[in-house]
Protein backbone atom coordinates (compact mmCIF):
# COMPACT_ATOMS: atom_id res chain seq x y z
CA UNK A 1 0.00 0.00 0.00
CA UNK A 2 1.21 3.31 -0.49
CA UNK A 3 0.92 6.18 1.69
CA UNK A 4 1.29 9.90 1.82
CA UNK A 5 1.67 11.54 5.36
CA UNK A 6 0.40 15.16 5.41
CA UNK A 7 1.85 17.50 8.42
CA UNK A 8 4.46 19.69 9.65
CA UNK A 9 7.43 18.62 10.33
CA UNK A 10 9.89 20.32 12.72
CA UNK A 11 11.11 23.06 12.91
CA UNK A 12 9.05 24.02 15.24
CA UNK A 13 9.03 21.09 17.48
CA UNK A 14 5.50 20.47 18.67
CA UNK A 15 3.69 17.25 19.87
CA UNK A 16 2.13 17.35 16.16
CA UNK A 17 5.36 18.12 14.29
CA UNK A 18 7.48 15.65 16.09
CA UNK A 19 4.52 12.53 15.28
CA UNK A 20 4.55 13.53 11.57
CA UNK A 21 8.39 13.00 11.61
CA UNK A 22 8.31 10.07 13.40
CA UNK A 23 5.51 8.70 12.04
CA UNK A 24 6.62 8.68 7.99
CA UNK A 25 10.22 7.74 9.60
CA UNK A 26 8.65 4.36 10.77
CA UNK A 27 6.36 4.57 7.90
CA UNK A 28 9.38 4.17 5.41
CA UNK A 29 11.70 1.52 7.83
CA UNK A 30 8.58 -0.85 7.61
CA UNK A 31 9.11 -1.00 3.57
CA UNK A 32 6.77 0.20 1.09
CA UNK A 33 6.11 3.58 -0.77
CA UNK A 34 5.85 6.37 1.30
CA UNK A 35 5.68 10.09 0.72
CA UNK A 36 5.77 12.65 3.06
CA UNK A 37 4.05 16.38 2.16
CA UNK A 38 5.50 18.98 4.41
CA UNK A 39 3.18 22.29 5.18
CA UNK A 40 6.35 24.54 5.40
CA UNK A 41 7.37 23.43 2.40
CA UNK A 42 6.40 25.87 -0.56
CA UNK A 43 5.14 23.35 -3.08
CA UNK A 44 2.87 21.51 -0.51
CA UNK A 45 -0.22 22.08 -2.25
CA UNK A 46 0.63 21.02 -5.62
CA UNK A 47 2.72 17.74 -4.28
CA UNK A 48 -0.73 17.26 -2.88
CA UNK A 49 -2.68 17.98 -6.33
CA UNK A 50 -0.28 15.00 -7.97
CA UNK A 51 0.11 13.31 -4.93
CA UNK A 52 -1.55 9.31 -6.31
CA UNK A 53 -1.43 7.17 -2.69
CA UNK A 54 -3.86 4.79 -1.79
CA UNK A 55 -4.18 6.49 2.03
CA UNK A 56 -3.12 9.63 2.72
CA UNK A 57 -2.80 10.05 6.64
CA UNK A 58 -3.95 14.45 7.24
CA UNK A 59 -2.50 15.47 10.48
CA UNK A 60 -4.27 18.78 10.70
CA UNK A 61 -8.27 19.00 10.98
CA UNK A 62 -7.93 22.94 9.10
CA UNK A 63 -11.25 23.60 7.23
CA UNK A 64 -9.20 24.73 4.00
CA UNK A 65 -7.04 21.52 4.13
CA UNK A 66 -10.37 19.27 4.49
CA UNK A 67 -12.01 21.34 1.70
CA UNK A 68 -8.70 21.22 -0.65
CA UNK A 69 -8.63 17.54 -0.19
CA UNK A 70 -12.30 17.56 -1.05
CA UNK A 71 -11.55 19.20 -4.35
CA UNK A 72 -8.60 17.38 -5.29
CA UNK A 73 -10.81 13.55 -4.61
CA UNK A 74 -8.44 12.57 -2.37
CA UNK A 75 -11.27 12.68 0.42
CA UNK A 76 -12.39 9.46 0.76
CA UNK A 77 -9.29 8.35 0.62
CA UNK A 78 -7.69 10.53 3.78
CA UNK A 79 -7.23 9.14 7.45
CA UNK A 80 -7.90 12.22 9.44
CA UNK A 81 -5.65 12.35 12.47
CA UNK A 82 -7.37 14.59 15.60
CA UNK A 83 -4.22 15.70 17.60
CA UNK A 84 -6.96 17.68 19.99
CA UNK A 85 -7.60 19.68 17.24
CA UNK A 86 -11.27 19.54 17.36
CA UNK A 87 -11.47 21.56 20.20
CA UNK A 88 -11.58 24.51 18.45
CA UNK A 89 -14.79 23.74 16.50
CA UNK A 90 -18.29 24.78 17.90
CA UNK A 91 -21.61 26.13 16.36
CA UNK A 92 -21.82 26.48 12.21
CA UNK A 93 -17.71 25.71 12.01
CA UNK A 94 -18.34 22.10 13.81
CA UNK A 95 -21.19 21.18 11.28
CA UNK A 96 -19.28 22.15 8.59
CA UNK A 97 -16.11 19.97 9.38
CA UNK A 98 -18.43 17.20 10.30
CA UNK A 99 -20.34 17.56 6.74
CA UNK A 100 -17.09 16.93 5.16
CA UNK A 101 -15.59 14.48 7.82
CA UNK A 102 -18.45 12.07 6.59
CA UNK A 103 -16.59 11.47 3.09
CA UNK A 104 -13.24 10.72 5.26
CA UNK A 105 -11.88 7.02 5.33
CA UNK A 106 -11.19 7.45 8.90
CA UNK A 107 -10.75 9.21 11.57
CA UNK A 108 -7.94 8.86 14.54
CA UNK A 109 -7.64 10.09 17.87
CA UNK A 110 -4.99 10.77 20.33
CA UNK A 111 -7.39 10.48 22.92
CA UNK A 112 -10.19 8.41 23.87
CA UNK A 113 -12.37 11.44 25.27
CA UNK A 114 -12.39 13.11 22.09
CA UNK A 115 -15.01 10.89 20.21
CA UNK A 116 -17.79 12.43 21.73
CA UNK A 117 -17.16 14.96 19.33
CA UNK A 118 -18.20 12.65 16.31
CA UNK A 119 -21.08 11.10 14.95
CA UNK A 120 -22.02 7.44 16.11
CA UNK A 121 -21.93 6.82 12.45
CA UNK A 122 -18.02 7.49 11.70
CA UNK A 123 -15.67 5.05 11.50
CA UNK A 124 -13.09 6.26 14.94
CA UNK A 125 -9.96 4.67 15.85
CA UNK A 126 -7.95 5.47 19.00
CA UNK A 127 -4.41 5.43 18.68
CA UNK A 128 -0.90 6.34 20.41
CA UNK A 129 0.24 9.66 19.53
CA UNK A 130 3.71 8.83 20.65
CA UNK A 131 6.51 7.10 18.57
CA UNK A 132 9.96 6.40 20.33
CA UNK A 133 12.67 8.48 19.34
CA UNK A 134 15.45 7.28 17.33
CA UNK A 135 18.33 7.10 19.96
CA UNK A 136 20.87 6.13 17.59
CA UNK A 137 20.95 9.84 17.55
CA UNK A 138 21.27 10.48 21.49
CA UNK A 139 25.28 11.50 20.91
CA UNK A 140 24.57 14.05 18.38
CA UNK A 141 21.46 15.92 19.72
CA UNK A 142 23.38 15.81 23.70
CA UNK A 143 26.95 16.96 22.16
CA UNK A 144 24.60 19.78 20.61
CA UNK A 145 23.16 20.98 23.76
CA UNK A 146 25.24 24.08 25.16
CA UNK A 147 27.78 23.29 27.46
CA UNK A 148 26.30 25.44 30.33
CA UNK A 149 23.32 22.76 29.45
CA UNK A 150 25.84 19.99 29.87
CA UNK A 151 27.24 21.12 32.88
CA UNK A 152 24.27 21.77 34.79
CA UNK A 153 22.70 18.29 33.58
CA UNK A 154 25.93 16.77 35.08
CA UNK A 155 25.46 18.01 38.47
CA UNK A 156 22.63 15.08 39.52
CA UNK A 157 19.01 15.33 39.82
CA UNK A 158 17.02 18.31 38.34
CA UNK A 159 13.61 19.16 36.79
CA UNK A 160 12.62 19.72 33.68
CA UNK A 161 9.70 22.23 32.49
CA UNK A 162 9.29 22.29 28.59
CA UNK A 163 7.16 25.31 26.65
CA UNK A 164 7.00 26.45 23.07
CA UNK A 165 7.34 30.33 25.01
CA UNK A 166 5.41 32.12 27.83
CA UNK A 167 1.98 31.98 27.16
CA UNK A 168 -0.61 34.02 28.98
CA UNK A 169 -3.28 31.92 30.85
CA UNK A 170 -5.45 34.06 33.50
CA UNK A 171 -2.97 34.90 36.20
CA UNK A 172 0.02 32.72 35.55
CA UNK A 173 0.85 30.86 32.27
CA UNK A 174 -0.18 27.78 30.21
CA UNK A 175 3.00 25.60 30.65
CA UNK A 176 3.51 26.33 34.27
CA UNK A 177 6.88 28.38 33.95
CA UNK A 178 6.00 30.69 36.58
CA UNK A 179 5.03 28.01 38.86
CA UNK A 180 8.12 25.88 38.08
CA UNK A 181 10.32 28.88 38.71
CA UNK A 182 8.61 29.41 42.21
CA UNK A 183 9.32 25.99 43.14
CA UNK A 184 12.98 27.12 43.60
CA UNK A 185 12.15 28.94 46.58
CA UNK A 186 10.52 26.27 48.25
CA UNK A 187 13.20 23.68 48.54
CA UNK A 188 16.62 24.88 48.37
CA UNK A 189 17.84 21.21 46.80
CA UNK A 190 15.72 21.91 43.65
CA UNK A 191 17.49 23.37 40.07
CA UNK A 192 15.62 23.51 37.61
CA UNK A 193 16.18 23.45 33.37
CA UNK A 194 13.51 25.69 31.59
CA UNK A 195 13.45 24.04 27.87
CA UNK A 196 11.69 27.14 26.00
CA UNK A 197 11.87 27.20 21.91
CA UNK A 198 10.76 30.59 22.11
CA UNK A 199 12.15 32.60 25.02
CA UNK A 200 11.37 36.46 24.67
CA UNK A 201 12.20 37.93 27.94
CA UNK A 202 10.85 41.45 26.85
CA UNK A 203 7.10 39.75 26.44
CA UNK A 204 7.21 38.22 30.25
CA UNK A 205 5.63 39.93 33.40
CA UNK A 206 9.44 41.99 35.02
CA UNK A 207 9.35 39.76 38.03
CA UNK A 208 9.45 36.20 36.65
CA UNK A 209 12.63 37.27 34.47
CA UNK A 210 14.42 38.90 37.57
CA UNK A 211 13.49 35.25 39.18
CA UNK A 212 14.54 33.40 36.13
CA UNK A 213 17.63 35.49 36.30
CA UNK A 214 18.56 35.37 39.85
CA UNK A 215 18.44 31.39 39.68
CA UNK A 216 20.53 31.18 36.54
CA UNK A 217 23.07 33.62 38.65
CA UNK A 218 22.91 31.15 41.62
CA UNK A 219 23.26 28.21 39.48
CA UNK A 220 20.14 26.83 40.33
CA UNK A 221 17.91 27.14 36.49
CA UNK A 222 19.52 26.24 33.64
CA UNK A 223 17.94 27.37 29.71
CA UNK A 224 17.32 25.47 26.94
CA UNK A 225 16.56 27.77 24.14
CA UNK A 226 16.12 27.29 20.54
CA UNK A 227 14.56 24.51 18.28
CA UNK A 228 16.10 21.46 20.47
CA UNK A 229 14.61 18.13 21.24
CA UNK A 230 14.60 17.34 25.30
CA UNK A 231 14.32 13.52 25.18
CA UNK A 232 18.04 12.77 25.44
CA UNK A 233 17.82 14.66 29.38
CA UNK A 234 14.98 12.13 30.21
CA UNK A 235 18.01 9.35 30.25
CA UNK A 236 20.12 11.35 33.21
CA UNK A 237 18.54 12.50 36.56
CA UNK A 238 15.53 14.32 35.47
CA UNK A 239 11.88 15.19 36.81
CA UNK A 240 9.66 16.10 34.01
CA UNK A 241 7.06 18.36 34.98
CA UNK A 242 3.90 19.18 33.16
CA UNK A 243 2.23 21.88 35.04
CA UNK A 244 -1.30 22.94 32.29
CA UNK A 245 -4.68 23.98 33.14
CA UNK A 246 -5.25 22.92 29.64
CA UNK A 247 -3.49 19.93 27.77
CA UNK A 248 -3.10 17.00 24.77
CA UNK A 249 -1.77 14.05 25.14
CA UNK A 250 1.79 15.31 25.88
CA UNK A 251 4.29 13.93 23.97
CA UNK A 252 6.89 15.06 26.01
CA UNK A 253 5.11 12.93 29.53
CA UNK A 254 5.30 10.78 27.03
CA UNK A 255 8.98 10.39 26.17
CA UNK A 256 9.47 11.07 29.98
CA UNK A 257 8.02 7.44 30.95
CA UNK A 258 9.56 6.18 27.98
CA UNK A 259 13.05 6.66 29.57
CA UNK A 260 11.56 5.90 33.06
CA UNK A 261 11.80 9.71 34.03
CA UNK A 262 9.62 10.55 37.21
CA UNK A 263 6.33 13.05 36.16
CA UNK A 264 4.86 15.18 37.69
CA UNK A 265 1.46 16.46 36.08
CA UNK A 266 -1.41 18.30 36.62
CA UNK A 267 -4.95 17.12 36.97
CA UNK A 268 -6.49 18.79 34.23
CA UNK A 269 -6.64 16.03 31.95
CA UNK A 270 -6.44 11.93 32.33
CA UNK A 271 -2.66 11.33 32.26
CA UNK A 272 -0.86 7.76 32.34
CA UNK A 273 -1.11 5.78 35.22
CA UNK A 274 2.85 5.95 36.11
CA UNK A 275 2.62 10.03 36.62
CA UNK A 276 2.41 11.52 40.20
CA UNK A 277 -1.24 13.68 39.80
CA UNK A 278 -1.43 16.69 41.89
CA UNK A 279 -4.58 19.54 41.95
CA UNK A 280 -3.44 21.93 38.72
CA UNK A 281 -4.99 24.53 41.52
CA UNK A 282 -2.92 23.89 44.37
CA UNK A 283 0.87 24.96 44.77
CA UNK A 284 1.43 23.51 47.41
CA UNK A 285 -0.03 20.07 47.03
CA UNK A 286 2.57 20.01 44.00
CA UNK A 287 5.15 20.98 46.82
CA UNK A 288 4.63 18.06 48.40
CA UNK A 289 4.39 15.66 45.42
CA UNK A 290 7.97 16.93 44.57
CA UNK A 291 9.15 17.41 47.99
CA UNK A 292 8.12 13.27 48.84
CA UNK A 293 9.64 12.34 45.09
CA UNK A 294 13.31 13.56 45.63
CA UNK A 295 13.23 12.48 49.26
Amino acid sequence: MSITVVGRCPPPLGGVSVYVSRRYAELKSSGGTVNLIDFSEKKWLLELFKAKSETFEINTLNLSVVFILFLFGKLNRSIFIDHNASRNYIGVKKSILIFFLKKAKEIWIVNSDLKSFYPPSFCIKVISPFIPPDETQYENIFQNYPKAVIDFIDKGTFLVNSAGKFAPYKQTDLYGIETSVRLLDTNSDLRLLLAIAKYEPEMMPEKLVFEINKHIQNGRLCLLTDQSQIWPLFKHKAICLRLTPLDGDSVTIKEALYFKAPVVASNSVSRPASCIIYNYYSFEELTLKISELIT
